[in-house]
């Protein structure tokens, strides 16, 4: 007997609003051309993190065969020292004459010819999952014949399901959090956590590649080479202290006073890039240096450059005022 996920029984109520409001709508009141409107929805799609995908789905990425693309083609080296899965041959969905796919020392040891495989289509998604026997309830008998997809989902009872070329897309914050987090473990080298430990040392050797970074035993305890990306005990306090860092670049004396000091501070979103603005903003040793007039102004995705000058101005003025000069 096997477990089987009743998510389709929790989101039935949801599918008859979706189906009514594609066939018939609603009526709305819009507040402003001051009429009533017949309003018609669809989901267009969904985003949820990579484990979520097969509850929303119904392919099964557990095991070898995770990506819905190459299906059993998914290219995969079991590791023998942790009993990892590696997925290698990624360079397939790069253009052929892309450099990567020349590079064997960086991948795993060989060069990359094959062809990516074409995304599945909506109708072949639904030609997939069309005759696979969903059962509501918690318990099922297991099924012998092994399929990677595994239910029909409740989405392919609204009308437009099974003609959407994207029907789900993985959530931009899980993937970045998960990738910031592996890098960032790998580059302090912070123990349980870093990627870089002693079994990929002994999976690169199984594996012929990358031989200079080797585990090298001694008496009593197993020196690891540093690798490129190694850091030192300062450079770990030094990434780790971005604040002072940022704090004596703005507050340096240089020869010329009326050279500004002008620090950007760049990233992907999430990551903090604010947040440490506004500490650097704090600080006391910003207050006592040479800036006469500190303002915080609050810059949008769209904006204009006369208008964003014009609320810096603006700000500026209302300090003085307030200062008396």
């Amino acid at each position: 007997m096997v477990w089987i996920l009743t998510i389709n029984v929790y989101l039935s109520p949801l599918i008859e609003d979706l189906k009514f409001l594609w066939d018939q709508g609603v009526e709305v009141f819009d507040a402003y051309e001051k009429v009533n409107f017949n309003l018609s929805a669809l989901l267009f799609c969904t985003i949820n993190d990579f484990p979520a995908y097969e509850n929303l789905s119904g392919y099964s990425v557990k095991r070898h065969n995770v990506c819905s693309i190459c299906e059993e083609n998914t290219s995969y080296h079991q590791l023998k020292h942790g009993r990892k899965t590696s997925y290698i041959g990624n360079q397939r969905f790069l253009k052929c004459n892309h450099p990567y796919c020349r590079l064997k020392k960086s991948f795993n040891g060989s060069y990359e010819d094959k062809v990516a495989p074409p995304p599945l289509t909506s109708e072949a998604v639904y030609n997939r999952v069309c005759k696979v026997n969903v059962a509501f309830g918690k318990i099922q008998k297991k099924n012998i014949v092994k399929n990677i997809w595994k239910k029909k989902f409740i989405f392919f009872e609204l009308p437009y399901w099974s003609k959407c070329d994207v029907r789900h897309c993985i959530g931009v914050m899980h993937v970045k959090k998960n990738v910031y987090d592996n890098i960032i473990d790998m580059l302090l080298n912070i123990k349980g956590k870093t990627k870089d430990a002693i079994n990929a040392r002994k999976n690169l050797v199984k594996m012929g590649i990358l031989l200079e970074l080797q585990p090298q035993p001694h008496s009593k305890w197993i020196y690891l080479p540093p690798a490129c990306h190694t850091l030192s005990k300062f450079e770990k306090l030094s990434f780790c202290d971005c604040k002072t860092i940022n704090t004596n670049w703005l507050t340096f004396e240089t020869d010329n006073p009326n050279q500004p000091s002008i620090l950007s501070i760049v990233g992907m979103g999430g990551l903090g890039k604010t947040t440490l603005a506004q500490h650097v903003y704090n600080d006391l040793k910003i207050d006592y240096a040479k800036f006469d007039i500190k303002d915080w102004v609050y810059v949008f995705y769209h904006f204009h450059v006369l208008t964003v000058t014009k609320i810096i101005l603006e700000a500026i003025l209302i300090k003085m005022m307030i200062v008396g000069t």
